[in-house]
């Protein structure tokens, strides 16, 4: 496929010496590479501009960490309140790393595929604003140019799916972004660790990203206590609500007026589901629960 803001399959373009700088620059540093990238925003497309949590959370992408016997963890869990901006830091490193990587595969996955279509579309957006000569060409032996894939001629190729369906079974992935894991059905998300973890585990230098909000105690969250007590493959990182600009005291006063102090707690504060609280029913009587708890009680219609 080709536009004029594409890079066809086998296009040669020139390309001069300032450029080809510029290219090998980008391919060695996702923070030059993010000069280049552009997000959707309500103005429209913008260049990125990497808030301070945000960069935070790429120089842990890129990093590389090892446990106390020196083997390496490969993997990455993220807990982050609502409207944080990890669709952002997502985009432009699986970007960053189809383009200057051959042969990889890269899945995007969410807990609703819509979810996870809309994260590939910020891909392909970002990928038209490049500047050709710092494009891959679209190879459609690879996966072409569509909602649910894209293919390079590198030999990577970047594709969706709904993290509960078979589309991920038994395939080799390099690397697997799953947004909002969280709130999979927990025998679901039990089911993907196990089916999908040993097929990562085997490849060498293969990681997994689990972005999400905290949702009470599940699989999410036995990965998270394990990854913070460094017992397992994953390094944790955690995004709180008072790091996003704009987020103060008088926001968050707002916020428990309207939602109530346990969704605050669990869906901003990124508090976990064995953090216990007390809150105030209509009629005045006092619960102290883990937020897991209380979450199930609002949701049943208990607590307002």
């Amino acid at each position: 496929m080709k536009t004029a803001e594409l890079r066809g399959h086998l296009e040669e373009i020139e390309i001069t010496k300032e450029q080809m700088d510029e290219y090998v620059k980008c391919s060695k540093d996702i923070f030059y590479f993010s000069k280049y990238f552009y997000i959707l925003s309500d103005e429209g497309e913008i260049p990125i501009k990497l808030r301070e949590y945000q960069d935070r959370i790429v120089r842990m992408l890129v990093a590389k960490y090892y446990d106390k016997n020196n083997v390496i963890r490969n993997n990455r869990i993220i807990m982050m309140g609502r409207q944080c901006g990890k669709t952002t830091i997502a985009t432009l490193y699986i970007l960053w790393y189809a383009l200057f990587n051959n042969d990889k595969t890269i899945a995007v996955l969410a807990n609703k595929e819509d979810q996870a279509k809309e994260i590939m579309l910020r891909i392909r957006s970002a990928v038209l604003k490049l500047p050709l000569w710092l494009q891959q060409g679209i190879n459609p032996d690879r996966g072409g140019w569509s909602k649910e894939s894209i293919g390079f001629d590198n030999g990577s190729k970047i594709f969706c799916a709904a993290s509960g369906s078979s589309a991920i079974r038994g395939k080799s992935v390099d690397l697997m972004l799953v947004d909002e894991f969280a709130f999979l059905p927990e025998e679901e998300a039990k089911d993907f660790i196990k089916s999908v973890f040993p097929t990562q585990s085997g490849r060498k230098d293969a990681m997994m990203i689990l972005i999400s909000t905290p949702h009470g105690m599940n699989e999410f969250y036995n990965i998270w206590m394990k990854a913070i007590s460094g017992a397992s493959s994953y390094v944790p990182a955690k995004i709180q609500w008072y790091e996003i600009p704009g987020r103060d005291e008088a926001w968050k006063k707002r916020m428990i007026r309207d939602f109530g102090i346990q969704m605050f707690q669990q869906e901003y504060a990124c508090l976990t589901g064995e953090h216990k609280i007390t809150v105030r029913s209509e009629e005045g009587i006092e619960l102290t629960e883990p937020i897991s708890k209380l979450y199930e009680l609002w949701m049943d219609g208990f607590l307002r």
